[in-house]
């Protein structure tokens, strides 16, 4: 199940950093592989949950589950996007969200469905 968790949250991952990049969004993640240990570490549990029965599939509490897994990790509220001093300009309520942003956590539940239904145990035998 770990690696299938991996496959889907790399999956994930990479596709909603390509939507971000498309919307020319303020904020462009750095890639999978170049993410803090404790990030990768908790977007794992975001995608084990997502792909499973227990999934969420609204943006708003998806949202602030994102917001609060942040907080875990250190980050705060800031103007700019930080890695180092780990400041996020989205760490906001929902209601307090843009447009471009809503639509990228829209986007991240779609992404979710796509890899639960999709990537499966049967194409790892495949690798």
């Amino acid at each position: 199940m770990a690696l299938l968790t991996e496959r889907r949250a790399e999956f994930v991952y990479t596709a909603a950093r390509l939507a971000a990049l498309a919307a020319g969004a303020p904020v462009i993640p750095a890639p999978w592989a170049e993410r803090e240990d404790d990030f990768q570490t908790q977007f794992l549990a975001v995608i084990e949950r997502q792909c499973g029965p227990q999934r969420s599939t609204s943006p708003e509490e998806l949202h602030g589950s994102w917001v609060q897994a942040y907080i875990t990790n250190g980050w705060v509220y800031g103007e700019t996007y930080d890695r180092e001093k780990r400041t996020h300009p989205d760490m906001v309520p929902y209601s307090q969200l843009g447009q471009l942003e809503r639509d990228k956590d829209a986007v991240f539940v779609a992404l979710c469905d796509i890899a639960w239904q999709y990537i499966n145990e049967e194409a790892s035998d495949e690798d």
